[in-house]
């Protein structure tokens, strides 16, 4: 197997929130000793409830948030501890698409402002950047008379078009994809996934796909990894994953998931989580997941379970 371009190793992000009664400072501990290895050319998906943490994961890759702790190895050098400074020249290889398409576009911008600005931040010529804007329009679906026109006159799935185009100006090797379909209708989030699988063919590029669809999740990935509470808790190939769950967590997520045949839903039984999900501020010892889990035993909820390899590819965080 190639070389990893990019190694996670105990990643953490935590985020100050004052103090408590004892004027002791309190952190809110968003992602917490996450490890994983990012090949050229894959997708490694990454999933999980709100709050667990997958999109701080994926802006502390590209540097939007500087970690609190652990490495981030981008081809062998440490980018976790750069200063703003240091880290651009990376930040030219890695780029991020965001969730929301409405909120990620500067209303007072054209499309052509938009896409160039990332050439124009990096002195490029004129002919240059306007040569590369008509490119990337029109490789992302859009038209060449749509450069003129603002984000307002645009439906979610050509927002999120103009959006990876800009992600796309400046060719990067890894961009972050932040549930880049979860605002849009079914039938445009084909299109945008799509549209990913056939640039990444082209380009072969790096996705790391953040998204709480599981079915797309299943689509387009070549590993999954599933987060809890700030922690990795299983990650394996996606097909082993799916059919081979061993978590308590992963279990209960995919039996979420719809499935379309009323025949097969009717055999799949739900798995319903009981409990409270913890504090992400000071947060309990032993497993995160000890006080939703059906089978924890009194150790789940006194010693944390490291990940550990279960089989070939497939790495699991769980006492059982």
């Amino acid at each position: 197997m190639a070389e990893p371009m990019i190694k996670v190793r105990s990643l953490k992000m935590f985020f100050p929130v004052g103090n408590n009664l004892l004027g002791k400072r309190r952190l809110l501990k968003a992602v917490d000793d996450v490890s994983f290895d990012l090949y050229p050319g894959e997708t490694f998906g990454l999933v999980g409830e709100s709050g667990c943490g997958k999109t701080t994961v994926g802006r502390s890759l590209v540097r939007l948030y500087r970690p609190t702790g652990g490495q981030i190895l981008y081809r062998g050098v440490d980018i976790a501890p750069l200063d703003e400074k240091a880290v651009l020249p990376y930040r030219l290889k890695m780029q991020m698409i965001f969730q929301d398409p409405y909120a990620s576009l500067n209303p007072r911008m054209t499309v052509s402002s938009i896409i160039a600005e990332p050439m124009r931040l990096q002195h490029a010529p004129q002919e240059t950047i306007d040569a590369r804007t008509l490119e990337l329009v029109e490789k992302v679906g859009l038209k060449k008379d749509h450069l003129n026109r603002y984000p307002h006159e645009f439906s979610g799935g050509q927002r999120q078009r103009i959006g990876i185009a800009r992600a796309l100006a400046m060719n990067p090797e890894f961009i972050v994809c932040d549930e880049p379909i979860s605002a849009l209708d079914v039938s445009i989030q084909a299109q945008v996934i799509n549209m990913l699988e056939e640039l990444q063919a082209q380009m072969g590029m790096t996705y790391l796909f953040v998204s709480h669809d599981l079915s797309m999740v299943r689509h387009i990935s070549h590993r999954v990894g599933v987060m809890y509470l700030g922690h990795m808790v299983e990650m394996a190939d996606v097909e082993e994953l799916y059919s081979n769950m061993q978590h308590p967590y992963t279990q209960a997520l995919m039996s979420a998931v719809p499935i379309a045949d009323p025949d097969q839903a009717a055999k799949i039984q739900r798995i319903v989580l009981q409990g409270d999900v913890p504090q992400p501020i000071d947060p309990p010892p032993g497993c995160p997941f000890a006080s939703r889990c059906r089978y924890q035993k009194p150790v789940c909820r006194e010693v944390r379970p490291e990940m550990r390899e279960i089989a070939p590819g497939h790495y699991l965080a769980c006492h059982l």
